[in-house]
């Protein structure tokens, strides 16, 4: 009678594991193989746009294809491109509409690579800029899980050598990313000093605050972090890294150049208040707080003001007052990025002394994670 209670215990006690490690296999997928939203908008008409190849190699030894995205012929712009020109003419802020010198370097999903860049790639060369799109490790199973920037930032420094080698040197460099883009680019901002400006749009704080939100919500308070903790558990099973390593506001904190922060609010990970935490942790004075109009908001409307308030650990309750620019349209969004980045790429390179060169991060040699 014992030797079958025993046996019986230990069956209910490797079921009960298998319970655990089923779901934290479970509930870590949709973190690490995350799913774009809804297929960007139809490609540029053509002639619109002129793609050139750039291939380069990662610090780790995977090789990244990426393209120079330049304007096509002027005769031949698409309507997005047209939108943006004539929202731009009506601003009257930047003196032509030409061919600039700029690089802007773009980065929105893991799994739709160039073709989820595109959209914003297109609005800006309206404008006149050259834009350097690429394939991120999940376009292709490249690399089977995503880090969130742990792993994939080192490949915009491969990319800019890249194009310095092609070029013969780079101009001055501005980043726009978006979500999963946006939290790679401040990575890599903070460790490559020629990006001289940035636009994060819709970025977590970090990956923990998005994770216990999103298991609060399912699970409720009680269950929610016993749920992160096998979530993370998972994530560094299988993928040798933890949710506590990605954190966007602590890159934001390391940056010292312009920075505009836009909450679209069109994802459910990225709130003001998460965009408030990346605003707050930039040390350069000059930055913007940008977000989209709301519903109700009297069309036309450019700025308003925003009491945030937060709760201390002792219960103690602060309040801070933002400006908030407010824009309508995802055409009217990208006027302003382009303005942003026309007023905010013309700061020095950071000095260096005549004994140093710039080579690529150490951190860069981090295992593919595939």
């Amino acid at each position: 009678m014992f030797k079958r209670l025993v046996q019986l215990f230990l069956l209910l006690l490797l079921a009960a594991v298998g319970v655990l490690v089923w779901f934290a296999w479970y509930v870590s997928t949709p973190l690490l193989v995350p799913v774009g939203g809804d297929e960007p908008a139809a490609s540029p008409v053509a002639d619109s746009l002129v793609m050139e190849p750039v291939e380069a190699v990662s610090a780790d030894g995977t090789a990244i294809e990426g393209y120079l995205v330049r304007p096509g012929r002027p005769e031949a712009l698409s309507p997005r491109q047209s939108r943006v020109r004539d929202t731009l003419k009506l601003r009257g802020r930047m003196p032509h509409l030409e061919a600039k010198p700029e690089l802007v370097v773009i980065a929105t999903s893991w799994d739709q690579g160039v073709k989820g860049s595109l959209p914003l790639a297109e609005g800006l060369t309206g404008a006149g800029y050259t834009c350097l799109v690429w394939n991120p490790r999940g376009k292709n199973d490249a690399r089977k899980f995503c880090t969130y920037g742990l792993k994939e930032y080192a490949d915009v420094t491969a990319l800019l050598d890249a194009v310095s080698r092609k070029q013969g040197g780079l101009p001055p460099v501005a980043a726009v990313g978006q979500g999963f883009g946006a939290a790679v680019l401040l990575k890599a901002a903070s460790e490559d000093p020629r990006i001289r400006c940035m636009v994060s749009m819709d970025c977590f704080p970090s990956l923990k605050t998005v994770a216990v939100r999103e298991m609060e919500q399912d699970w409720g308070k009680p269950l929610c972090y016993a749920a992160y903790w096998l979530l993370d558990a998972g994530v560094d099973w299988r993928a040798d890294f933890s949710t506590f390593d990605v954190a966007p506001v602590d890159d934001a904190l390391k940056l010292d150049y312009p920075v505009m922060v836009v909450c679209t609010n069109q994802y459910f990970f990225s709130t003001l208040e998460d965009c408030l935490s990346i605003y707050d942790s930039l040390r350069n004075e000059k930055k913007q707080l940008y977000e989209s109009i709301r519903e109700g908001e009297p069309y036309g409307t450019r700025e308003r003001t925003f009491l945030h308030s937060i709760e201390g650990k002792k219960g103690e309750k602060f309040e801070k007052t933002y400006k908030v620019n407010v824009y309508a349209g995802d055409d009217e969004l990208q006027a302003g990025i382009a303005e942003w980045i026309h007023e905010n790429t013309r700061m020095p390179m950071p000095r260096v002394l005549f004994h140093e060169t710039y080579s690529a991060p150490a951190t860069g040699t981090a295992p593919s994670g595939s």
